[in-house]
């Protein structure tokens, strides 16, 4: 991956087919810093540090639904049908439920997709586990 793609997709930003090469996901590739073709938790640490930084326009510490849109929109990637909305997201990480996430909200759902996605427990996320666990949690409940 180039750093210019790298860049591009931290800028904006936050959430595999054949073999493990992330070949096809913009996240998957972006947080694949040592182009291994897997994610590691490490770097799926950093990319979603990355992804809430960018979401977070007004820099006030907390990512509401409004500035999780624009991050989406920014990208060009705004909810497919059948997706939860930024709220719906948000509400499921939300530890105190105060209907925005904190850095420290943000990074313990991450960590606990990280685990979820990671099926064959081997610390690293393949293109498969990638692309089912993010379609797996993006789904409407």
């Amino acid at each position: 991956m180039t750093r210019s793609a790298l860049t591009s997709w931290l800028t904006a930003a936050s959430l595999l087919a054949a073999g493990p090469a992330l070949a096809d996901d913009d996240k998957g590739k972006a947080m694949d810093r040592n182009d291994d073709g897997m994610v590691s938790a490490s770097e799926h640490e950093n990319g979603a540090k990355a992804m809430f930084d960018g979401m977070d326009r007004n820099k006030d510490g907390s990512v509401t639904a409004t500035e999780m849109d624009a991050a989406h929109a920014a990208r060009g990637k705004p909810a497919r049908a059948g997706e939860m909305s930024s709220a719906e997201k948000i509400r499921a990480i939300d530890s105190d439920g105060d209907g925005k996430l904190t850095a420290n909200e943000h990074s313990a759902g991450s960590k606990s997709r990280f685990t979820r996605m990671d099926t064959d427990r081997d610390g690293t996320l393949s293109q498969v586990e990638w692309t089912a666990g993010h379609d797996k949690a993006m789904r409407k409940p």
